[in-house]
């Protein structure tokens, strides 16, 4: 019988549509300035998602508004730059790789990194029982100043979790920053994108890189 109570209760609230309560992540606009660091630009991330429904928990299904992914994706992106990293971040707008060649000169900046969401995806056919499991896909390419891509990556991350009985826009939103922070993270743990960040800190691709992140 209490089972059953649990099931029905469940079902009451695992239905229906639910749009994820994202959080903006980090302040972007606390930001470390380290000396003797010419600045990169960082783009404003762009969400290539068909469209904003990721999937459901329970019959519930879940939206991310693009604009609020794009938020929280970016700005972990500048504190992963800025502070793992240790460049300086100069925000900027590019369309195309004509633009980034325009925006480098003007801000002054060594390049242009630019991060597209291709997909994101989330299921639980129950999540009382099972844990929600959460996909994302990300594309990291850094331009140089003349506009030329030197590095491009696809990262696949993966969170799962159970979320029992809960406000299911607020367990989905902590899902999706929990993915976000795994899937950002292949990016440090990636040599080739280590001695990109040493050409832009210290001007030289050659000899070892030192441990940056």
């Amino acid at each position: 019988m209490k089972k059953t109570i649990v099931w029905i209760m469940g079902l009451i609230v695992l239905s229906g549509c639910a749009t994820a309560k994202l959080s903006k992540g980090p302040d972007p606009a606390v930001l470390i300035h380290h000396e003797e660091i010419a600045p990169i630009g960082v783009a404003t991330a762009m969400d290539e998602r068909d469209s904003e429904k990721i999937g459901t928990i329970g019959a519930t299904s879940i939206v991310v508004k693009k604009n609020d992914l794009v938020d929280l994706v970016g700005n972990h992106l500048v504190r992963y730059i800025n502070e793992k990293i240790g460049l300086n971040v100069e925000r900027v707008q590019v369309t195309d790789n004509d633009s980034i060649k325009l925006v480098a000169t003007k801000k002054k900046v060594e390049g242009v990194i630019v991060l597209r969401i291709k997909s994101l995806k989330m299921f639980s056919m129950d999540a009382l029982l099972q844990p929600v499991e959460v996909n994302l896909t990300l594309e990291l390419v850094v331009f140089d100043e003349a506009g030329q891509a030197i590095y491009r990556r696809i990262a696949d991350g993966h969170y799962a979790k159970r979320i029992g009985i809960t406000v299911v826009e607020k367990s989905a939103g902590e899902l999706v920053e929990a993915v976000v922070k795994v899937t950002l993270s292949q990016y440090v743990k990636d040599s080739e994108l280590k001695k990109i960040i040493a050409k832009f800190k210290y001007g030289t691709l050659g000899g070892a890189i030192a441990q940056i992140f």
